[in-house]
């Protein structure tokens, strides 16, 4: 997590301690030591109880931003789901997304402040996976897959767990959707031409897997 993206987390977690968000996505993936890559933007995430209270704490977060120096601008928002755009004096903007989602453990403290629990940070990355197969969810997964912490059959579970509509059978079409992405898109990431060629292979044995 570059400096930048660590410091609004911070202020962002520490704001809203009391509503119960957590560092979510790409970065709660990072924090648990699977990899380390730029984020697009910085998802702190919360559960449905605290929905009758989403819009106080985008507010104490949103305050917290400004208190500290920074612009904001709030581009979308609703009952659950909040975009942040805050920009540093310097004119660098960072997104900051704050919604609601489900979890099955309590967060982990870590010095940046609460982060998922692995297996709801993984479970959350699989479902990501599962609904839009983008470059960044491959990356991610694979790291999962690399890393020997999971199992495929246990990512599995833990995708249907975080996303009840999960079906291995379409789970496939995810991953073959890994075809049509250029090489180019992984550079971007840091992966080498060897690295990408291995990250295809698992992917490609792990739909084959799945059609036995």
């Amino acid at each position: 997590m570059i400096p930048l993206h660590e410091l609004m987390a911070r202020i962002g977690l520490a704001a809203a301690a009391e509503y119960g968000f957590a560092l979510a996505g790409s970065y709660a993936i990072q924090a648990h030591g699977f990899l380390d890559r730029v984020s697009d933007d910085v998802d702190l995430f919360t559960v449905n109880d605290a929905r009758e209270r989403f819009g106080e704490a985008v507010a104490a977060v949103t305050g917290a931003y400004r208190d500290a120096g920074f612009g904001v601008e709030i581009p979308l928002s609703n009952d659950c789901f909040a975009r942040l755009m805050v920009t540093t004096p310097d004119h660098r903007s960072v997104k900051v997304e704050l919604g609601i989602d489900w979890r099955a453990h309590p967060p982990v403290t870590m010095p940046v402040g609460p982060v998922l629990h692995p297996d709801d940070a993984v479970g959350n990355k699989l479902a990501a996976l599962y609904g839009r197969a983008e470059v960044r969810d491959f990356v991610d997964v694979d790291a999962v897959l690399r890393s020997g912490r999971y199992t495929t059959d246990g990512l599995q579970r833990l995708a249907a767990t975080a996303d009840p509509g999960f079906a291995p059978e379409m789970f496939v079409h995810s991953l073959n959707a890994l075809d049509r992405l250029p090489d180019q898109a992984f550079t971007v990431h840091g992966l080498t031409p060897q690295q990408i060629a291995d990250l295809r292979s698992r992917f490609k044995a792990w739909a084959a897997e799945l059609m036995r």
